[in-house]
């Protein structure tokens, strides 16, 4: 039995358990993330591997600083979420095939009776159910965190943070597991996964908020647009300058270097807009109705902005 995971939903997991663990959160604070998989079993009845098709972010625990064992339970919006997948699953002849969470900051394993219960209930609806289990400490430092005080931390080599599940007997909350066999497609190899995605952390820290994240990308193009309005209103001003000064000679180059510095940041603008259009899949089932079109609508801005860019700098080089 192999687990099959694309590209796509393997970042899904990563972006969506860093959101709420990373480098700007406090490490007391970092939290659990619970999804699901949808997918299908495919091969012989005897012999059949298990194909993902997309993972969805669920919900992430609310963290409790008087709880000393971690707890997350689904509210009943959550459980609308999860109909809400299953039923998008059907449309393709789809299921939800298993489930994943994080251990922020600790070792992977099925910890305690709620991950076993968890995937007990998704093994008895299908007998191939598996539970994933990503940490991003792991991933990032290619460490295996101890499960107890003065157990060795294991140093790993690429590693992609996370391992996958099973219960030995699916009837039984209490049974032992073991790993599953899997392969990450969409990658030219193991060294460039764990690469590139150790990079994608890095933006996931940066551009990817745990709360807020409407407020957070409206300040960031409002700050952008006001950037570029800048710099148009700055080379106005530079060229005009050079014109009162007599030194119109220069104005051709110095137009030039400064429509080529303007064009660089609406470049860099427009790769980090890319980035936190890429980051909408990763939020949480519930957040998407109402937090997508709202990023959109504030995406809409920058586009108004810099739409007319040829048009200004042609009425620049026929001004001076």
């Amino acid at each position: 039995m192999v687990i099959i995971i694309p590209k796509k939903a393997y970042l899904t997991i990563v972006a969506a358990c860093v959101r709420f663990a990373n480098a700007k959160i406090q490490r007391e604070d970092w939290v659990e993330v619970h999804g699901v998989f949808l997918g299908k079993n495919v091969g012989k009845k005897n012999k059949q591997d298990v194909v993902i098709s997309a993972a969805f972010p669920i919900m992430h625990e609310k963290f409790d600083p008087e709880q000393v064992v971690d707890r997350y339970e689904f509210s009943e919006e959550e459980y609308v979420n999860l109909a809400l997948i299953e039923e998008k699953g059907f449309e393709t002849d789809e299921f939800v095939v298993g489930w994943w969470h994080s251990h922020p900051g600790f070792k992977v394993m099925l910890s305690g009776l709620g991950d076993r219960k968890t995937t007990l209930y998704w093994q008895s609806i299908n007998p191939l159910a598996i539970a994933l289990v990503f940490n991003p400490d792991r991933l990032t430092r290619q460490v295996e965190l101890p499960f107890k005080k003065g157990d060795p931390i294991i140093q790993l080599k690429s590693d992609p943070g996370f391992k996958i599940f099973r219960l030995d007997d699916s009837n039984d909350s209490k049974s032992n597991f073991h790993e599953v066999e899997y392969r990450i497609e969409g990658y030219e190899s193991i060294e460039q996964l764990i690469t590139s995605t150790q990079k994608f952390i890095i933006d996931v820290t940066n551009f990817f908020p745990a709360e807020n994240v409407p407020k957070t990308y409206e300040k960031l193009i409002n700050d952008q647009i006001t950037k570029f309005n800048s710099l148009l209103l700055g080379t106005e001003e530079y060229l005009t300058t050079l014109q009162n000064q007599g030194q119109t000679e220069r104005i051709p180059e110095v137009l030039d270097n400064q429509s080529k510095d303007i064009r660089k940041f609406v470049a860099v603008t427009s790769n980090k807009i890319g980035t936190i259009k890429e980051f909408l899949d990763y939020l949480e089932y519930k957040e998407r109705a109402i937090v997508i079109p709202h990023i959109e609508e504030i995406l809409t801005k920058w586009d108004a902005a810099v739409s007319g860019l040829d048009k200004k700098l042609k009425e620049l080089s026929k001004k001076f």
